[in-house]
């Protein structure tokens, strides 16, 4: 009995020493190494802009092996680790939020595939550093616009996200506050933006009144009739306006006289046309060349003497018109004809003829009855020598030359010597004395009158 329970002792031990022995063995080394750390230097990528988005908002990854990624394609092939394990096939770039205001810092966050990758290593870059760029080591939304924030592993494949930045607008200006135009011209107005890498530079116009200056989309302004008016150009919450005055410019500017010869001791006027007739500003100023004429108010002149004077009126855009004025002295014309009248009778041998000053004005008023009617008939139907009396002028014979258009003493002279009648009462000896009048229609004309007296 004793020995059977030794033996089941010793069975026990046995089994027991086997159990201990076989949970104490050294398990077998592992055969994969731990995963790289990775890393985050920055380099500059030229393929940057061979990039393809991702369809994902959240992030982007290279393109599957075997796909037509231009450059890029060929870094996403599947390699054998001298291990066993797989190179890198796929790089995802993931943010919490692709459309970022500018200032903010982004936190990528890489994702390197296969997961059993023999080196996870990376470097990040930016597709355009005025909108993404790294400052003080974190990567931040530096400027408006878009970029790609790309990952590109040490096997050359590349991954990317596409990031937006939000510049909000602060104010808007025009390049003009104040603008004048003619009408018919157009300009357009440029708007100028704070910050000026804004996002958000979408603008529209408005006219205060568009039958004065009408404006397009893209501020182009077409002054249409005179007036003034604001543009107001907005864009957000903010604008910005331009004051514009439309005006009607002098095209032309024309005048006239009222009769090209005056005489000295006499006044004139002139007319001024400004064209258009709706021209925004129609006011002129005038000058005269000689002293012999002076000016008398806006559009009168009065002449002082004998000459030539030119008037030159100026419209308020610079332009000029001018008119030339003879001024002659009626009583020198008469006087003149009286002396060669005298020559004419002194060169046949005749004693000349005494002036007498009734007889001239006798003649100065028939000078100016022959304006009305040219006739040795007085305008009222009277005889001519009716004149005679009532200038208390005594005759026994009496004589009357007429004359009408000659420009010079000389010229009267010689037409009344080629006629036989008027000839013959200058040659008349019964004459003893001569009254010459010299009359100026208000067209110019010259109109002359000689009458004799024994």
């Amino acid at each position: 009995m004793k020995n059977q329970i030794n033996r089941a002792i010793a069975v026990i031990l046995s089994i027991f020493l086997f159990v201990s022995l076989t949970a104490c063995q050294t398990p077998a080394e592992p055969t994969e190494p731990p995963p790289p750390t990775q890393s985050s230097e920055t380099t500059a990528s030229s393929g940057s802009s061979q990039l393809a988005e991702s369809p994902a908002n959240s992030g982007a990854e290279s393109p599957e092996p075997g796909d037509d990624a231009g450059e890029i394609s060929s870094g996403s092939q599947l390699q054998a680790s001298p291990q066993g394990n797989s190179a890198v096939a796929r790089v995802i770039v993931e943010l919490n939020s692709t459309e970022v205001l500018k200032g903010t810092i982004l936190d990528p966050n890489v994702i390197i595939m296969p997961a059993d990758a023999i080196d996870k290593t990376y470097t990040l870059s930016s597709s355009d550093e005025r909108v993404i760029r790294q400052v003080y080591g974190f990567w931040t939304a530096s400027g408006g616009g878009s970029a790609q924030l790309v990952a590109t592993a040490s096997n050359g494949v590349m991954g990317a996200v596409t990031v937006t930045v939000i510049v909000p607008l602060e104010a808007v200006s025009l390049s003009a506050s104040e603008i004048t135009l003619n009408r018919g011209d157009s300009v357009t107005l440029t708007p100028s933006f704070l910050p000026d890498d804004t996002t958000d530079t979408r603008t529209q116009y408005t006219s205060g009144n568009e039958e004065i200056v009408s404006v397009s989309a893209d501020g182009t302004l077409l002054a249409v009739n005179a007036g003034t008016t604001e543009i107001q150009c907005s864009a957000g919450d903010v604008s910005a306006t331009c004051t514009v005055t439309v005006i009607v410019p002098v095209t032309g500017i024309s005048m006239n006289t009222d009769r090209r010869i005056y005489s000295a001791g006499g006044s004139g006027s002139f007319t001024v046309q400004i064209s258009p007739e709706d021209a925004t500003d129609t006011t002129f100023s005038a000058e005269i060349s000689n002293s012999a004429v002076t000016l008398t108010g806006t559009n009168g002149f009065y002449c002082n003497a004998s000459g030539e004077a030119t008037i030159t009126v100026t419209a308020a855009n610079g332009m000029t018109a001018e008119q030339t004025i003879t001024v002659i002295d009626l009583v020198a014309f008469a006087n003149e004809v009286f002396r060669l009248t005298n020559t004419e009778r002194v060169n046949a041998g005749l004693e000349p003829l005494s002036m007498m000053s009734s007889l001239t004005q006798t003649a100065v008023v028939r000078a100016n009855e022959i304006i009305q009617s040219f006739s040795h008939t007085r305008p009222d139907g009277r005889d001519c020598f009716t004149a005679f009396s009532e200038n208390n002028v005594t005759y026994i014979r009496a004589g009357e030359n007429i004359a009408m258009g000659q420009r010079t003493p000389s010229e009267v002279v010689r037409a009344w010597m080629d006629s036989a009648g008027h000839r013959e009462n200058i040659m008349n000896d019964e004459f003893g004395h001569l009254g010459v009048g010299v009359a100026l229609d208000n067209s110019g004309r010259l109109y002359w009158s000689q009458n004799f007296t024994d």
